[in-house]
């Protein structure tokens, strides 16, 4: 539970007033802005301006490509927000939040060019969208979640979690896109879970931490970190879907990749 005062409440209160605006604006150009505007705000690969590598992740497809963006976008960035607000770290949100604006989709994009411009020319039409962005602030929860288990459990535990979730997350897009579990890949997975156990608890002589399963905060954090390892799949999964190409709309899941190692890089930088 978070305590907050006046002074709190109010800076909360702006936080909230961000996530919106970010919302309101990717709306009022999909809705207001002229179709011709979009289109020059979008990306060509294969004959880039130079102002919609920043400009491309604001403009969508469709009204159903901007409602799946959203739903991602608030997806992720609530249960972030919830992470850095129990952690005390809302000044890490807001200064995070405004570079994977700015930054996520300047890198992204110089990605798509590299990738879909230069190794895959064959691939043509626009990019556009906020998925790259909704992957950045994917990767910034993962890492505010192995930032929370580090206050609460301390760094060894958290590099456990981290390490592990990661590589889970790994074998969830294998799963994916293979139709099945391969047992080379979930053997590799298991067996670097393992290792990062094995390493942790030799530098602790073998001791295993103390918690108190039966506490009610115990519990309560472990159904918390459960909802936010099953918000990652959720992220992951949509992000990285089965059918690549639908109703003639190719899902970039380059860009989507780029914009998780992104959202991860920027957190660390300006974790405080």
């Amino acid at each position: 539970m978070v305590n907050l005062g006046a002074s709190s409440r109010y800076g909360v209160g702006s936080d909230l007033i961000l996530i919106l605006l970010i919302s309101a604006l990717l709306a009022s150009i999909h809705f207001l802005a002229p179709t011709a505007l979009q289109q020059q705000l979008a990306l060509t690969p294969s004959d880039p301006q130079w102002y919609t590598v920043f400009t491309a992740a604001y403009v969508h497809a469709s009204a159903s490509h901007l409602t799946g963006n959203l739903f991602g976008y608030f997806l992720a960035v609530s249960y972030t927000y919830w992470l850095c607000l129990h952690t005390n770290r809302r000044q890490w949100f807001r200064r995070t939040t405004i570079a994977l604006l700015f930054v996520t989709p300047i890198v992204v994009n110089i990605g798509n060019v590299l990738a879909f411009g230069s190794v895959l020319p064959e691939v043509e039409g626009y990019s556009r969208g906020f998925s790259g962005v909704v992957g950045g602030f994917g990767g910034f929860l993962l890492v505010a979640f192995v930032v929370a288990v580090k206050d609460t459990y301390g760094s060894e535990l958290a590099e456990v979690v981290g390490v592990s979730l990661v590589l889970l997350l790994l074998l969830l897009v294998s799963l994916v896109y293979s139709g099945g579990i391969q047992p080379l890949v979930a053997g590799l997975v298991a067996f670097g879970i393992g290792l990062q156990v094995i390493g942790t608890l030799y530098e602790r002589d073998w001791e295993l931490p103390t918690v108190n399963v039966a506490s009610r905060t115990f519990a309560f954090q472990v159904v918390s970190g459960g909802l936010v390892v099953v918000v990652l799949a959720v992220l992951v999964v949509s992000l990285f879907p089965v059918g690549l190409v639908e109703g003639g709309t190719f899902t970039n899941i380059v860009g989507h990749g780029v914009g998780i190692v992104t959202g991860g890089v920027l957190c660390a930088a300006f974790y405080t």
